[in-house]
């Protein structure tokens, strides 16, 4: 296929990443060619002695091949050979050689050789770390370090729980090593091998533990422990050896307070210090105990026996992470952090040591503002759940957690649309009514069950219709009765 430009590509237009794989794309046939024709011979790996001669990603190539100078000879030309026929020059200065098995007087007369530059190891390669043990953590520092500055602090208080959620996946999924390491870990808890509470810290000389958010204490970290307390540390990445002090074979704290802790926070302390006097310390340096084994050091084979031993069957979890693709995202995520008990109710901000005037709820004030009483339990939003109720004509009845909104679905047990609709609707009136709960809080706004009802009637349409491959609800028939809705529907629909 032959391209004949117009107007031209300026630098960064969009299509130049793929004219440019298509360009590339006959390097590979010269590479083979010189393979299948022994002018280049690669290297062999693998039982199978499968061959391997080049790896290609977009703008970079990587050739793999026996050190002799003949072959160093035929790539330089193979290399003159596509810039011949493609007219893009290959920059061999900015190209490195690099020898395994060699000596370094021999790899840099091979590069002079060759005229491109001398490379070592270790190297970066698609942004992994070439050429270093594997089990040292120190080479995998410059990726954690990445991690850190493009998960920075002030990103992730600027933007939303779905803006999170999307920044945490595209940069894990840019390092591909680090997705087989997490599914390793979710793979062995799975199985039973409690791989996540596995490994501990054992306390030396305090210089390498984090005070607050290691596990060296027990079996919980201290700012889980004692969150009060937690709240009020200056530093909270401090050191163990900053925050022990020892004298005549007695330990105690030593703090840095952003003020001074009072109420409750005094019980946390008297807690903390007499758990800290029974502490031991040595002059030995902090070290990690692995649990799963007696030797208490880690090794794979101990893994590997202890995984081998257990029975390999993966129950399904009793819930699965919610996901509805009739709503949109921020939905899901409500949902997820309701399950989670992470909605900021009047409880749990005193949980957090928020001082608030009342813990009641602000519908009813007659009972502290539980997730459990708000969403499901007051007097107000059971009057929002009975109108859902009568609206999809189904029986009235009580909730008194999202566990009890899934005993409706038998319902629709015949008519699987209808229950996917049917859980949109009643994750929909959950946001609603804690939407509605905030607007009555921060702006005085009155709560009107048959207005909220209007609005849940309203947006469930609106979500449901756009995030279909067809309209095929009617507004007014979806007013009179949702539930009519059948799986004959499914695939009109674009869910199934």
């Amino acid at each position: 296929m032959e391209f004949t430009p117009g107007r031209g590509i300026r630098q960064g237009d969009p299509i130049s990443p793929f004219l440019f794989i298509i360009a590339v794309e006959g390097l590979n046939s010269l590479a083979k060619r010189a393979i299948a024709n022994d002018q280049f011979r690669g290297i062999c790996v693998g039982h199978d002695k499968i061959v391997v001669s080049h790896l290609q990603y977009a703008d970079d190539t990587i050739f793999f091949g026996e050190w002799s100078r003949r072959n160093a000879k035929n790539i330089s030309k193979l290399l003159k050979c596509f810039e011949n026929i493609s007219g893009l020059k290959v920059n061999l200065k900015k190209s490195n050689l690099y020898g395994m098995g060699v000596t370094k007087n021999e790899v840099e007369e091979m590069a002079k050789y060759i005229d491109c530059s001398v490379g070592s190891t270790p190297f970066t390669y698609l942004g992994l770390p070439i050429g270093t043990p594997s089990n040292k953590a120190s080479s995998w520092q410059p990726i954690i370090d990445k991690f850190d500055k493009r998960l920075s602090e002030w990103k992730a208080k600027s933007i939303s729980f779905g803006g999170r959620l999307t920044l945490i996946k595209s940069i894990l999924s840019s390092t591909t090593i680090w997705n087989e390491i997490i599914k390793a870990g979710k793979i062995a808890d799975n199985l039973g091998a409690n791989f996540s509470n596995s490994i501990t810290k054992c306390l030396g000389n305090e210089n390498n533990t984090k005070f607050w958010l290691e596990k060296w204490c027990g079996s919980e970290t201290f700012s889980s422990q004692f969150r009060r307390f937690f709240m009020l540390e200056s530093n909270k990445n401090a050191l163990v050896s900053e925050r022990l002090s020892s004298s005549n074979s007695h330990t105690s704290g030593t703090w840095n307070w952003v003020r001074e802790p009072y109420g409750r926070s005094l019980n946390e302390l008297s807690e903390l210090n007499n758990l800290l006097s029974s502490i031991n310390l040595s002059e030995n340096p902090d070290t990690w105990k692995w649990n799963l084994d007696n030797s208490e050091v880690f090794t794979t084979k101990s893994l590997s026996s202890i995984l081998d031993n257990l029975k390999l069957e993966i129950h399904a979890s009793s819930f699965k992470t919610p996901r509805n693709k009739l709503i949109p995202q921020k939905i899901n995520i409500f949902i997820w952090r309701v399950i989670l008990g992470r909605i900021p109710t009047r409880v749990e901000l005193d949980k957090r040591n928020i001082d608030l005037d009342t813990i009641l709820c602000p519908l009813c004030n007659s009972h502290v503002e539980t997730i459990e009483h708000i969403l499901y339990q007051c007097t107000t939003s059971e009057a929002i759940w009975n109108l859902i109720l009568a609206w999809w004509n189904l029986p009235t009845t009580t909730f008194s957690s999202l566990s009890d909104t899934t005993l409706t679905d038998q319902t629709f047990t015949t008519s699987p649309l209808g229950k996917f609709i049917w859980q949109a609707t009643k994750w929909t009136t959950i946001y609603m009514i804690w939407k509605n709960r905030n607007a009555k809080v921060f702006s005085k706004k009155d709560w009107c069950p048959a207005t909220i009802l209007s609005e849940i009637q309203a947006q469930t349409f609106s979500w449901i219709s756009k995030r279909s491959k067809k309209s095929s609800i009617d507004w007014h028939q979806w007013l009179i009765n949702p539930s009519s809705y059948t799986s004959s529907n499914i695939q009109r629909m674009g869910i199934g």
